[in-house]
């Protein structure tokens, strides 16, 4: 239902109309779409960068004087920061790209063959559904998309139900950008180790949030974002790939490595597979630093709790997929009577200085199985920032909207 067909009460109007005459140019700024990218960046990544533009602003790979030295110790260093991080068994398992979105093409042009069998899932981002998708439509793999629950998440004996003799890949999200719901890697990677079929992961949403080792988890892949939880720059991200897949990887794309330079026909390498051209060094720069003092203690979820319990209590608001906090990342989509996603979104900005995201969030196929196809939904992400003001303030601003305010006066 689109805002100009809503039909306003007036304790809604007067709730509302309060709420823009407390604000002002002053006012804070409630930024609620971490699950996009992050804000405010690690103060410290965001400070090296900086300080890499104005003293070095060198590339890598690209001469031996000492800003490009410079620039070379700092891709080493970023590797080895991400490479501890995810408990990788060597930082030349880490190459550095340009956003999740790229390294995840990287993987899976590099790797997928010519009669392949994939398998996934329906509440992948569409980052990973649409190459897949385009790799079917062409004949180049079949593909099996495996149903999510109303939850987002997927049983892994579904998912084994589906694998055949020609499955060479299980591509899967680490958690839904829709409903926050963290998938169970182990028992899928139980199953990929019996069946020899290669693990690849998305784990742009929980990179920063959550302890990843992918030693432990049996990961042979893992693509994410460096700007969503690591708190880096945008224009970040970074490909893990385990040794034995590093020679198979085909370059997506070619040019200048900085090496080599007499050959026209050459097949780079690992990394240089994936870091092809100039690369982002002021991104790399606090890919480095964001990952060396990464924060996966997890301290947001008592604010997680806080806003799915003040969620519960409201009338007229339906939370989407949200079970239980202590399987979720901070991400949480809700629905609410009467109101279209967008025109929430937009009110919330507009008259509260909320900023959130509306919509099918680039994931559509897991709104078939929320409910919530038609519309999307309202997604409130925090982050590593939030306050726990952050969260009674967007619970007040809907209170307000929904007309569930106890301080709005009351029609009579």
């Amino acid at each position: 239902m689109g805002l100009a067909k809503l039909n306003f009460n007036r304790r809604n109007v007067q709730c509302i109309g309060s709420a823009v005459e407390r604000m002002n140019e002053s006012s804070p700024r409630i930024y609620l779409d971490n699950a996009a990218t992050s804000w405010p960046k690690l103060a410290s990544a965001t400070q090296a960068a900086i300080e890499f533009i104005e003293q070095c602003g060198a590339t890598s790979g690209r001469g031996s004087y000492r800003s490009a030295q410079l620039a070379d110790r700092w891709l080493t260093d970023a590797r080895i920061a991400v490479a501890r991080l995810l408990n990788a068994s060597n930082p030349s398992c880490i190459a550095l790209c340009n956003s999740g979105t790229h390294a995840l093409n990287a993987a899976l042009h590099g790797l997928l063959r010519e009669g392949d069998h994939v398998v996934t899932t329906a509440m992948e981002h569409n980052s990973v559904l649409r190459p897949l998708a385009q790799f079917m439509s062409t004949g180049r793999i079949t593909l099996s998309v495996v149903d999510c629950d109303a939850n987002g998440a997927v049983d892994s004996s579904k998912l084994q139900s589906v694998i055949c003799d020609k499955t060479r890949w299980i591509v899967i999200g680490h958690a839904s950008n829709v409903t926050g719901a963290v998938q169970a890697i182990e028992p899928i990677a139980k199953i990929a180790q019996a069946r020899k079929i290669g693990l690849m992961v998305d784990a742009s949403q929980t990179l920063g949030y959550l302890p990843i080792d992918v030693k432990a988890l049996g990961i042979d892949v893992l693509a994410a974002a460096g700007h969503k939880g690591l708190r880096a720059w945008s224009g970040t991200g970074l490909l893990y790939v385990s040794p034995p897949y590093q020679t198979e990887l085909r370059p997506l794309m070619t040019g200048g490595t900085g090496s080599a330079s007499e050959l026209i026909d050459v097949w780079p390498s690992w990394p240089q597979s994936v870091e092809v051209g100039n690369l982002n060094l002021p991104g790399i720069v606090s890919v480095a630093v964001a990952a060396r003092e990464a924060d996966t203690s997890q301290a947001w979820r008592a604010l997680l709790r806080e806003l799915l319990s003040g969620l519960r209590a409201m009338p007229g608001v339906t939370l989407v997929g949200a079970e239980e906090s202590e399987t979720m990342i901070p991400v949480v989509s809700v629905i609410v009577d009467g109101w279209d996603s967008h025109d929430l979104a937009s009110v919330l900005d507009a008259n509260f200085g909320i900023e959130t995201r509306a919509g099918l969030h680039c994931a559509a196929l897991v709104h078939n199985f929320t409910g919530t196809s038609a519309g999307g939904t309202l997604r409130l992400s925090l982050g590593h920032n939030a306050t726990t003001a952050d969260v009674q303030a967007v619970l007040n601003a809907l209170r307000c909207i929904t007309g569930n305010d106890e301080n709005a006066d009351t029609e009579k």
